[in-house]
């Protein structure tokens, strides 16, 4: 009985901390993290995995690739941007479908690793030809 009783509490915890890790990787990031869509005013690609948006009047976020969906694109390529989820809100990777446009009807799709939110330092650093 008591060996039931410890196989039972076990596996209480264990639903109980799985549940909470699922609610954490789906709770959206903090609203200072958060921006729309439509304030994003410009975009310079730093290398082949990483793009930087200028968002707002003042404000540059980095995002991480996943792979080199960059390679052979320009700064001054297109981007093709949809929101996901039925709002322009963009917190989290998966908010955001990301394509480069190169060439006459060439799309390059873009797995978005991370998005980070650059400090006024971080951005002072950047190398000219990348701050967007």
């Amino acid at each position: 009985m008591k060996r039931l009783l410890i196989i039972a509490s076990a596996l209480t915890l264990a639903a109980g901390a799985s549940s909470a890790l699922a609610a954490d990787q789906t709770k959206p990031a903090a609203s200072s993290q958060c921006f729309r869509m439509s304030q994003i005013k410009n975009h310079t690609k730093g290398d082949n995995q990483t793009l930087y948006l200028s968002v707002r009047s003042k404000d540059v976020y980095r995002l991480g690739m996943s792979g080199n969906c960059l390679a052979g694109a320009n700064s001054s390529d297109p981007l093709v941007m949809k929101t996901v989820g039925g709002t322009d809100i963009i917190c989290r990777p998966l908010d955001l479908d990301l394509k480069i446009k190169m060439g006459p009807g060439g799309l390059s799709p873009c797995i978005i690793k991370d998005i980070t939110k650059l400090t006024p330092e971080q951005i002072a650093a950047l190398p000219p030809k990348v701050k967007p």
